[in-house]
């Protein structure tokens, strides 16, 4: 046992270098040894399996990637990976730290027993000395000499019974010795293995602290790139706020003006039909809720960095056909940055619906007019802010953007 924990201490001492160096390596594990070494052995390696070569990540993204946007939204998954590691890399110390600890105390506390019987054993010895030297003075217990100088049967009797006891006794004192040092040897290995045991955590906790620090480190310079493309993109970033601050007023607008039409004309029942019937929910590139890309609506509630897709998008062929999801009165706008060439509906009862980066519009139709639940508004595009074809799809209550999946069913 403790030549295997020696042994894997001295592959973790030299196979393991700083991540600056070189790519992380795993530790050598074995299944036989004290499950507290074994565990945090097996959850560093765990570690490192998840983990990725952050500084190279990062070096890939500002080499590879040329759109700040993608560069942008790189970074942001890079970072909420690093978060990810770098806790689960803080939850590895302190569990191994609470396993040293403990191992610790029962070092103690052997070292205190192992004191208390080293004393004992020491006492005892001094008696089997004491005995031996007067063995030397006096010589052994001759037995023949006992019976012959005996004054009488009893008295020799009496000689007998009392050497039997002596030779008992020294029988007694030379088998409890042998124990206790047999007890002395068994509890100071115990404290060997329990000390290599700590030694081989102590180690595992090096390289994952190290591990640790490479972390926080890449993490910090990932954050310092994004606050350079923030820099670079933050005129983007304010258009397309200004944008969405422009819709938010817009539908605001339509539904004092429309609201009583729409809903006159059968709209804003709260039931809708699927935006893209020649493509169903497989269709869906991303759903609604808390992303990484750095372009979405802020949201503080999300975490880092702190975005949300106000929508769902679907991923249709470029060109397939956009129906109107309820009836109501339709507006028409054309854009190249945001959501590019999108159209707004109100549909009444506080129901409105959005659809973004479309590549044209039914030309057929003019802004104002009522047009019935079905009918092809628009066409699939990748107009605006788009990483390719796709149908951003809004629903709204009371000008609030919802998960359109609660009404859609996907």
């Amino acid at each position: 046992m403790k030549l295997r924990i020696f042994a894997a201490l001295a592959i973790a001492t030299t196979a393991w270098f700083p991540q600056s160096v070189q790519t992380v390596s795993a530790l050598y594990c074995y299944p036989g040894d004290p499950p507290a070494v074994y565990k945090a052995c097996a959850d560093y390696n765990a570690g490192i399996g998840l983990q990725v070569a952050n500084q190279t990540e990062l070096q890939r993204i500002q080499s590879q990637i040329t759109s700040a946007e993608a560069q942008m939204n790189a970074i942001g998954a890079l970072i909420n990976n690093l978060k990810r590691q770098i806790a689960a890399q803080q939850a590895l110390i302190a569990q191994t730290q609470t396993t040293i600890d403990d191992l610790s105390m029962q070092i103690r506390f052997g070292q205190a027993d192992l004191t208390r019987l080293r004393a004992n054993t020491s006492v005892r010895d001094e008696l089997l000395n004491q005995r031996l030297r007067y063995i030397d003075g006096h010589g052994a217990l001759n037995y023949f000499q006992l019976v012959l100088t005996a004054t009488s049967f009893n008295q020799m009797m009496d000689r007998m019974v009392a050497a039997q006891q002596v030779a008992a006794s020294d029988r007694r004192l030379l088998n409890d010795l042998a124990q206790q040092h047999s007890m002395v040897a068994q509890a100071n290995q115990a404290l060997d293995v329990k000390r290599a045991q700590v030694a081989a955590l102590l180690q595992q906790q090096k390289a994952a602290e190290a591990d640790l620090q490479n972390s926080l480190k890449a993490q910090a310079a990932a954050m310092a790139v994004e606050q350079q493309l923030e820099v670079q993109l933050s005129a983007q970033y304010a258009a397309i706020q200004a944008q969405r601050a422009a819709i938010d007023a817009q539908v605001a607008l339509m539904q004092q003006k429309y609201e009583a039409a729409a809903r006159a004309a059968g709209g804003g029942t709260g039931q809708f039909e699927w935006p893209e019937p020649q493509c169903g929910h497989s269709c869906i590139s991303q759903g609604f809720g808390c992303n990484s890309y750095w372009f979405e609506q802020y949201e503080p509630n999300c975490p880092y960095p702190h975005r949300i897709h106000t929508g769902i998008d679907i991923a249709g062929p470029y060109g397939t056909p956009v129906i109107a999801a309820d009836t109501g009165v339709v507006y028409f706008y054309p854009g190249t940055y945001g959501y590019g060439n999108y159209v707004l509906m109100v549909h009444g009862n506080g129901y409105s619906t959005l659809y973004g980066h479309l590549s044209r519009f039914n030309s057929s139709m003019s802004s104002g007019a009522i047009i019935a639940r079905g009918d092809v508004i628009a066409y699939e595009g990748s107009s605006g802010n788009s990483t390719g074809p796709h149908l951003h799809f809004e629903i709204r209550v009371a000008n609030v953007w919802k998960d359109p999946c609660l009404w859609l069913g996907c």
